[in-house]
């Protein structure tokens, strides 16, 4: 990933922009969103990369902005502002990752699913945690988690029963006992 990226300020057409990476909203937040561009219009553009179709008819693949840009859609704007940067899909699908693994609320399973979608493109444990920022150990545990098939404990994180390390103790103890136990004690102590 380069890490200076030149980009230039355009409005562009809504309609021309695809969304690489959609994750489900909040509609309580996402009213808010909209709520909030109506009343003082947008305070920070979106991100998009340039491509063209076969025949040169260009389009946008969005990288970050995607509350936004859905806003802009709800409102029935027709152009949006937008950063233009340079990169491949991969990079713009791990920014737009990165971009939702920093912000405040993310849900647990969109970690998980990111981290799934890296790792079937091929790159290690050790790649994902530099690009995104996580610990090593950590990538390593979500894979763990994802390729054992821990479903009931997957369901678990989604409800909020189970925070996600928890889930990940739970399943680094394995099949030693006292290790499963120790880490269920710990989950149960901890709420």
């Amino acid at each position: 990933m380069t890490s200076h990226r030149p980009s230039v300020l355009r409005s562009i057409p809504v309609d021309s922009i695809r969304v690489l990476n959609p994750r489900d909203r909040n509609q309580r937040v996402f009213e808010s969103i909209v709520e909030n561009i109506k009343k003082v219009g947008l305070k920070k553009p979106i991100v998009v990369t340039p491509r063209a179709e076969a025949e040169g008819s260009p389009y946008y693949l969005l990288v970050c902005g995607e509350g936004r840009l859905n806003a802009f859609r709800k409102l029935g704007l027709e152009n949006i502002p937008a950063l233009l940067i340079e990169v491949d899909e991969d990079e713009a699908y791990i920014m737009s990752l990165v971009e939702n693994v920093a912000r405040r609320q993310y849900r647990p399973l969109e970690i998980l699913s990111g981290i799934r979608q890296l790792s079937e493109k091929g790159y290690s444990p050790a790649d994902i945690s530099k690009k995104t920022g996580l610990t090593p150990v950590y990538v390593t545990g979500i894979l763990r988690l994802l390729t054992n098939g821990e479903e009931r404990l997957l369901v678990a994180v989604e409800r909020g029963m189970v925070p996600l390390n928890t889930a990940l103790d739970i399943v680094s103890a394995g099949n030693d006992d006292s290790a499963l136990q120790t880490a269920m004690q710990e989950a149960y102590e901890s709420g």
